[in-house]
């Protein structure tokens, strides 16, 4: 399942910012990741010991135009989203090559 799908319109560095919350059975992690062009480059994972958890990641990218940045939701994992808690990711270019 992937979270939003990003195509780089320039060359450069972005950042990107993501954040995640459980709310499950304890034996349900939360686990995502932020794809680029199919391969994973980092992973936000938590397992709740008490029914909730938060977990937030950032990475820098050196993107060139046409590379695809996504958060994906890991099989067999959960996340919670509702009117006041938010799973939230951000991208902004930070320097244009």
């Amino acid at each position: 399942f992937a979270l939003g799908i990003f195509t780089a319109p320039l060359k450069g560095a972005y950042m990107f910012n993501f954040s995640v919350y459980g709310h499950w059975n304890p034996s349900t992690p939360s686990t995502v990741s932020i794809v680029k062009n199919g391969q994973r480059v980092v992973v936000a994972h938590g397992h709740q010991d008490q029914y909730a958890v938060n977990s937030s990641k950032g990475v820098v990218l050196i993107l060139e135009v046409g590379d695809v940045v996504y958060v994906r939701l890991w099989s067999g994992r959960k996340i919670y989203d509702n009117d006041t808690i938010k799973n939230a990711h951000t991208l902004k270019l930070i320097a244009e090559d």
